[in-house]
Formats: C-alpha cells, sequence, structure tokens
C-alpha cells in the first residue's frame, strides 16, 4: 500500500480545511458581493467573523441551511480588510441580513438554527397576510412553527385590520394568514370571526374567538404562540419577562445540546406550562445573561430560576443532571422553602419567607434589560 509523504499529507489537510470553509461560508469577495444581491430577488448574507466564538458557532446551522434551502445563502468575511462590513455599517457580528434586488429589507434576529433562519426566509418572501384559499388551508397550517390564520367573513373589516396590526408587530416570528373561503369555514367547523393559532412545533393549537374585545387580540397571540420551551431571542426576551411567572433559564453552548435539553425536559415543561416560562438560552447570544444571574459562564450546561415577583434567583445544583425527575424534585424543594436564593457578592441579606407568596403588584428591576421596570399582577409563583 502507498503511504503518502508526510508533506502531502499536511498539504492534503490544509486542503480539506479549506474546502469544509468554502462550503460553509462561501466567503465573497468585496467586488463579487454588490453584484450578487442585486441580481438575486432572496439573498441571505452572513456577515461574520469567523475567528470569534459566535461566529463559529453559527458555522453548522448555516451550512445546514444553506445545503437545504432553494434560496442563495453567502457569507461576509468582516476578518478580511477589503469586506463590505464597513459600508454596510455591519455590528455587532455575526450579521444575518435579507437582500432583495440589492436592498436590505430585514435583519435576523431568531436563534442561531437551520430551521428557524430558514423559515424567516420563507416569512420575508410571503405577504404579511396571506389569502389563504380553502384548497391551500391544510399545507399553509404547516408552513412555519407557528401559523396564526383569520377565519372571517370578507365584509367584516374591523377584525380583519386588528388582525393585520398583529401581523405587522410579529411578521419576522410568525406566519399570518386569512380565510374568507365559506367551504373552509365549514370543513374547519368554525364560525367567524376567529383566530386560530397552529403552533407546529408543539402539536397544540389556540383559538381567539368571539371578537368582542379586539384589544385582547395582541395578548392572546403572546400567549397563545409561546412555545412549550421557548428559544430566548431579541424578539421575545421582553415580552416572555412580561408574563411575571418564573424564569427557568437553560444554558447550553451548542445547538444540538440546547435541542437535547428541550427533549429531555419537554414534558416537565409541558406540566408546569402555565406557571413556568421555560426558555433555552444561547449564552453567547446573551454574554451578560449568566453573569447577572451569579452563574458562571464557563460551566454548561446550567440553569437557574428568577423568582420575578421577589427578585429571587436560584440556581440549578452542578452537581446534578438537567432530567425531569431531579428538576422537579429541586423545584419543590425551592418551592417549600428549603433551598436559600442566591445573594449577590457584597450584599447582606436575610430571607425571612421562602415559601409562596401571593405578589401584589411587585416591581422587579430585571437585570437583563437595564433600566426596563416590568409591573407584574398578582399570581402564586414559586
Amino acid at each position: 500500500m502507498t503511504r503518502l509523504h508526510p508533506i502531502m499529507c499536511h498539504l492534503f489537510f490544509i486542503l480539506l480545511q479549506s474546502l469544509r470553509l468554502v462550503l460553509a461560508w462561501d466567503h465573497l469577495p468585496e467586488e463579487t458581493f454588490r453584484d450578487t444581491v442585486a441580481q438575486g430577488d432572496t439573498v441571505l448574507v452572513a456577515f461574520v467573523a469567523p475567528d470569534e466564538p459566535k461566529s463559529a458557532a453559527l458555522e453548522t446551522e448555516w451550512l445546514a441551511a444553506a445545503a437545504e434551502s432553494k434560496d442563495r445563502l453567502i457569507s461576509i468575511n468582516c476578518g478580511d480588510p477589503d469586506s463590505s462590513c464597513d459600508h454596510e455599517g455591519v455590528e455587532p457580528l455575526p450579521m444575518i441580513v435579507l437582500f432583495n434586488k440589492g436592498d436590505a429589507i430585514a435583519h435576523y434576529r431568531g436563534p442561531a438554527r437551520a430551521a428557524a433562519i430558514l423559515g424567516f426566509v420563507a416569512r420575508q418572501k410571503r405577504p404579511i397576510v396571506s389569502t389563504v384559499r380553502a384548497e391551500d388551508l391544510v399545507a399553509f397550517k404547516m408552513a412555519d412553527e407557528t401559523v396564526l390564520v383569520a377565519y372571517l367573513d370578507p365584509d367584516d373589516h374591523a377584525p380583519a385590520e386588528a388582525f393585520a396590526d398583529v401581523a405587522m408587530q410579529y411578521r419576522d416570528e410568525f406566519t399570518f394568514g386569512i380565510v374568507t373561503d365559506p367551504t373552509a369555514l365549514l370543513t374547519q367547523k368554525i364560525v367567524a370571526p376567529a383566530v386560530m393559532c397552529y403552533k407546529v412545533i408543539d402539536g397544540d393549537t389556540s383559538k381567539f374567538a368571539p371578537f368582542d374585545d379586539l384589544s385582547r387580540l395582541d395578548e392572546w397571540v403572546k400567549e397563545a404562540t409561546r412555545p412549550v420551551i421557548s428559544e430566548l431571542t431579541v424578539l421575545n426576551q421582553k415580552r416572555l419577562l412580561e408574563r411575571g411567572w418564573p424564569m427557568v433559564y437553560l444554558f447550553a453552548k451548542k445547538e444540538s445540546e440546547r435541542q437535547q435539553l428541550r427533549k429531555t425536559l419537554y414534558r416537565f415543561a409541558r406540566s408546569y406550562y402555565d406557571s413556568l416560562t421555560s426558555v433555552l438560552v444561547d449564552p453567547l447570544e446573551f454574554p451578560d445573561l449568566m453573569p447577572s444571574l451569579g452563574l458562571d459562564p464557563s460551566i454548561l450546561p446550567a440553569g437557574a430560576v428568577h423568582q420575578l415577583s421577589k427578585d429571587r434567583i436560584y440556581h440549578y445544583p452542578r452537581d446534578k443532571l438537567l432530567n425531569p425527575s431531579t428538576l422537579q424534585q429541586w423545584g419543590l424543594d425551592v418551592y417549600q422553602g428549603r433551598i436559600k436564593p442566591w445573594t449577590p457578592p457584597g450584599v447582606t441579606t436575610s430571607y425571612d419567607d421562602l415559601g409562596p407568596t401571593r405578589a401584589a403588584n411587585a416591581r422587579v428591576s430585571i437585570p437583563t434589560i437595564p433600566g426596563v421596570t416590568i409591573r407584574i399582577a398578582g399570581h402564586d409563583e414559586l
């Protein structure tokens, strides 16, 4: 058997690494970038700094999205002095921008997950509110991880306007459609006006009816679209905190690890869906969150509960696996006051009541959003 010379092996290794990088990122030089986005109806561009951890973490998911997408996904190496990043005003990195005929039309601010990235592109290619025919309804309900469909009388304008308003507000996250076909209403056994939320990611449906108070629609959308275990993003962070229920933070470094946590803890989170807000967190996306909760960013995976009504933080034990039985027993110990909350360094605090309480209009300062104060309605919680 012929053996390669060590120098040839080394060169072959370098070639493989180069091919891997090109396949993953498809970096374009400055002179090519403008022509590429100008000629394409839909071009998704990742502005990255490949040597930085956050950009490096995106690579695998970007490669998976590029392999599946029918649209063009390209990248710009902002570490290259000749890149176009300065001209585009790109900051912070990585930044994902959707271009149409040379114009930047939307910025992606969701999780660094291939399916979520592709879902964003598909949403941007649709109208803000799609008109759905009866024969297309089944497929449309499965077109995204979360789909909202308004079943309306074509002459009833007020519900349509209210639905269009919430669609405009949440179009970056969810897919919206309107059905006015009487055949579809009969088939679905729905009396108009009504809105259905099809949460494909969890297999759930929710209904908003009757339309006697249109001002309630926005609040309903916020809650109906919330997954059993959310992925924390800059788009949903504030509204998840505004629920007021205890936040269960689950931190993991890799996307595959976060999805494994979702799978492992799904039944637990569903059992406490109404009284807890469970979220997966990419520590690279929220670098200040773990320190603000008193957690060591170098120790992952990690978990913590933030009792919002009393602004108390409880750390999940480092020596315990994050599994349903252990998490449930630990949560019970917290609830019954057997575990004391974390005390920030230099703070002297006495906790006279560690058990369940009824919070009445508590004012809570959230460390993850500087300067934001949230009023929380009273309810029993941790």
